[in-house]
């Protein structure tokens, strides 16, 4: 699952944006942290879950290649 590939920072940040809808700013408040540390946390997040998407979608292409 690419959420569990995040660190418990990284992932509060994205689901309060994805889910409960806050912007930078009150993100940074929620979690007492600054709005750069909340850019830089929602940059690595999705970095990372793009990375384990696109390891996944590749996964799945070889198998079905070898898949008679």
């Amino acid at each position: 699952m690419a959420l569990a590939s995040l660190n418990g920072g990284e992932r509060d940040v994205l689901l309060l944006l994805a889910l409960g809808e806050l912007s930078y700013d009150e993100i940074a408040q929620a979690l007492g942290i600054s709005i750069g540390t909340v850019g830089s946390r929602l940059s690595r997040a999705r970095a990372k879950i793009h990375a384990r998407i696109d390891s996944t979608l590749i996964d799945n292409a070889l198998e079905d290649k070898e898949t008679p």
